[in-house]
């Protein structure tokens, strides 16, 4: 119960950390959310075309947890990294540690942008990770964020699901085509 009630914790805080940092002064625009995170004002431009993740003919599905949510391990830079599929995150959200799992590098001075959680403001460092992929769906050049501080798990939010062709929850198993 208290494994169960710790998951859920982390989930909420980590869900709140991606809401409030996508809702406050940061809100991504295309282009990449990292010049709007520096302060700096986007190119007006039309809106950034990705290629889709699938070829509508590929597809993986997943199996409900029981604690009730979705998980997945994807490879991201290479590495395999475990999620949780969380469609209302705006973003990608790694821990520190998925993130260095993934070859990333940063100091803790560049956690320059913030996000607030259940816990309190928490500092986060946007990323572009070249290469996100679950079984035959991937995605290059996928926005994310990095969060400091210990989130638990990493999750796949919309700046990857946005580019699976469609996300379908039917009873107790989720299809990504």
């Amino acid at each position: 119960m208290l494994r169960l009630m710790a998951k859920l914790f982390f989930f909420l805080m980590a869900t709140a950390i991606v809401i409030g940092w996508m809702s406050g002064e940061h809100a991504p625009t295309p282009p990449p959310v990292a010049a709007s995170v520096k302060g700096e004002s986007p190119p007006q431009t039309a809106p950034t075309r990705f290629e889709p993740v699938g070829n509508g003919h590929a597809n993986t599905s997943l199996d409900r947890a029981p604690d009730g949510h979705f998980y997945a391990n994807l490879m991201v830079n290479g590495a395999s990294i475990r999620f949780l599929v969380d469609t209302g995150a705006t973003t990608v959200a790694l821990s520190r540690k998925d993130a260095q799992a993934a070859g990333l590098q940063f100091t803790d001075s560049e956690f320059t942008a913030r996000g607030k959680a259940a816990s309190g403001e928490v500092a986060l460092k946007p990323v572009s990770l070249d290469r996100v992929a679950l079984g035959p769906l991937e995605a290059r050049n996928v926005d994310a964020v990095v969060i400091d501080g210990d989130v638990g798990i990493s999750l796949l939010g919309q700046s990857w699901l946005r580019r699976v062709g469609s996300v379908t929850i039917e009873g107790d198993r989720m299809v990504l085509r």
